[in-house]
């Protein structure tokens, strides 16, 4: 049981203890919040994705094998299915989109292709566990590539954002003579 303090001492301010409460409470969720985000950032720089790109965390983790090359897409190779190796570039970068091939005359099951702006990324089953990573140099080249398999989906242009084909028509004003 507390006192009254003694008369012509000043009075206690009841909201000073409530503001105390308030500002601990406001540097522990400050605290915590800090931890979290750290973790995070831990957590995605073990994982390889700290900023980097798809490209920098292929070159880096895959064993580069020029025997492979298809012209100006790089060959490596994996270890993991296609889905498996998808999953850790997609974690080093997220990419536009993802498709599995799309299946058809000489295209191959397990296939899977990430598009990023500059550049495309396919995955084909190669050996017992282990994938052949094709890394395109830049978009049109990745695209001319495996058009067969991504090309009812993505369109020849880099960067285009638009729906439908990049291609002009011949119709009425529809292009040039």
């Amino acid at each position: 049981m507390t006192y009254p303090p003694p008369p012509g001492q000043p009075q206690p301010d009841p909201r000073r203890r409530l503001n105390r409460i308030r500002n601990i409470i406001i540097g522990v969720i400050v605290v915590i919040t800090i931890f979290a985000l750290l973790g995070a950032c831990g957590a995605r720089a073990l994982r390889g994705g700290l900023g980097g790109s798809a490209r920098d965390f292929i070159s880096q983790n895959y064993e580069r094998n020029t025997a492979l090359d298809e012209g100006d897409v790089d060959a490596y190779v994996a270890e993991g299915t296609p889905t498996e190796v998808a999953e850790d570039i997609r974690d080093a970068e997220r990419p536009t989109d993802q498709r599995a091939g799309a299946s058809g005359t000489g295209n191959v099951a397990g296939t899977q292709f990430l598009q990023y702006r500059d550049y495309m990324v396919a995955l084909f089953p190669y050996a017992a566990n282990q994938t052949r990573v094709m890394l395109s140099r830049d978009y049109r080249s990745g695209y001319n590539r495996y058009h067969n398999y991504v090309g009812a989906f993505w369109v020849p242009t880099p960067g285009y954002s638009g729906s439908g084909s990049s291609n002009r028509g011949g119709g009425s004003g529809g292009g040039g003579k």
